[in-house]
């Protein structure tokens, strides 16, 4: 019950990270326009290189640190100081590397030069990384602290985004509230630290067991990390444009809303198998590991075949049809939903928590570069679809990898025994999809009725092939015996 509370907390957290811009995400496609919102995005793919480097890999590695020892206060305060010291000093780094960038960037780069102010106002977006205590939180599976104390932030600055953007020329005022919006949130999550944290006495702290930790965890984050922003930054390089930065951004944006329905899996689990290996309780990690697949595998599949159903329609009405290209590259990128998916229950839900970080790093690492030969090759000749692409191919490269390490320790055939089922239902749901929207006109309301058909005959598909997701849900339990 706790993790199913827990799951919920975490993908409206994610949701929420996501659902705020998702929302002014149309206003400002028609204020802004294709090159406004792309030189947001450009700009703000620079600033998270050297976020990743104030972060290193401490939101995975800290939360699961604070599960180990959640049941003891004194070390719990003591991990949490050494780690957070640790956090700010490379954010401090961090800062001072992104200013040496933008003063010999401008040399090296006319586009950078032409960009300096938006890139200087990027700069918020680093700070709050050095802010973000989540992982904390995260350790000890208290997901709703964190949820509504950054719905308030968020509902604020997404008001404040109708209110203060109101031309082209708005593009700063834009970049300025995206990152106060994170400084903010990171912010407030201090205020529950002040009556249970004590600062600490530097001389009990040691910070050299943890150093190693959180570099090897560094490695696969700065790896997955780059090639998911390297698309936006390499895109007006090679085609001349920021605006294609904007339409992969876009997509990206959209695509996350399933995603973090999807990840939240991992996640929540990560505290939660983290404790279950220090106890060595190795068959309830197995089989914690083989629902949560089925789980995925039931919410990923039909997700990516909704969205490649709905994508090329809704788009046009929901961005403007300056943004249409959008529509066809969320077709292109929908299958990172089952992939990340499928990703994350292997990789930070059984990786990570069995200290098998070297293959968990090889296996991003191993997308990273992928996806950076592929850009090379698909954007030349593809352009904004082209880096789509290039992603799908990575992430599929990604949870092979990741199967392949793990193929001992668990039958891979076992994490899709049921898989079969929410790949035929949603393959028949993308049919039904795209045979009605020939014959609505591209509005909301038809895009309302293609999702709800889209789920009904997904659901009744299940029940028909008896799918074993069904028999948890309570009342379709009868029907599907």
């Amino acid at each position: 019950m706790q993790v199913a509370k827990n799951y919920l907390y975490n993908a409206a957290y994610q949701l929420l990270n996501i659902i705020a811009p998702l929302i002014t995400m149309p206003y400002l496609a028609r204020v802004l326009g294709s090159y406004g919102v792309g030189v947001a995005s450009w700009t703000n793919s620079f600033a998270t290189y050297f976020l990743l480097i104030a972060s290193l890999g401490i939101v995975t590695y800290g939360s699961r640190e604070i599960a180990y020892v959640k049941e003891d206060q004194t070390a719990q305060q003591k991990k949490f100081w050494e780690i957070q010291i640790i956090h700010t000093i490379s954010g401090v780094i961090a800062l001072i590397l992104y200013f040496f960038f933008l003063k010999f960037g401008a040399g090296w780069n006319s586009r950078i030069n032409d960009n300096q102010v938006y890139l200087l106002l990027q700069t918020w977006v680093i700070v709050s990384g050095i802010l973000d205590i989540s992982w904390y939180f995260v350790g000890l599976e208290d997901f709703k602290k964190t949820v509504f104390r950054n719905a308030l932030v968020k509902i604020l600055m997404t008001g404040l985004i109708f209110v203060l953007i109101k031309t082209p020329k708005d593009i700063s005022s834009y970049i300025l509230l995206l990152g106060l919006s994170q400084v903010f949130g990171n912010l407030s999550m201090w205020l529950y630290l002040l009556k249970k944290m004590h600062l600490p006495k530097w001389s009990n702290l040691d910070f050299k067991v943890h150093l190693k930790p959180i570099l090897l965890m560094f490695l696969p984050t700065i790896a997955t990390q780059v090639y998911l922003q390297l698309n936006k930054t390499m895109l007006p390089f090679f085609t001349g444009t920021t605006d294609t930065a904007g339409f992969y951004d876009n997509a990206d944006r959209i695509i996350k809303v399933s995603l973090a329905l999807v990840t939240s899996v991992g996640t929540v689990m990560l505290p939660r198998m983290s404790s279950q290996f220090a106890k060595k309780q190795f068959g309830k990690m197995k089989q914690n590991v083989v629902q949560s697949m089925d789980f995925v595998s039931a919410l990923s599949l039909p997700m990516t075949f909704g969205m490649a159903a709905v994508a090329p329609t809704a788009m046009i009405w929901f961005l403007g049809k300056q943004f249409e290209t959008v529509g066809h590259v969320i077709v292109i990128l929908a299958p990172i939903i089952i992939f990340i998916g499928w990703s994350t229950v292997i990789g930070t839900q059984y990786l990570v928590p069995t200290k098998r970080l070297n293959e968990f790093t090889i296996s991003v690492t191993l997308g990273a570069v992928a996806n950076i030969l592929l850009n090379f090759w698909l954007i030349t000749l593809a352009g904004v679809n082209g880096a789509a692409l290039a992603t799908t191919i990575s992430e599929l490269l990604v949870i092979l990898y990741q199967l392949y390490v793990t193929r001992n320790d668990m039958k891979v055939m076992a994490h899709f025994v049921g898989a079969w089922r929410y790949l035929v239902a949603s393959v028949m749901m993308y049919g039904i999809v795209r045979v009605i929207s020939h014959f609505l006109p591209i509005s909301l309301i038809s895009t309302v009725v293609e999702l709800v058909i889209g789920v009904a005959s997904y659901v009744a598909v299940l029940i028909i092939l008896r799918a074993p997701i069904m028999k948890k849900v309570p009342f379709l339990n009868n029907v599907t015996r």
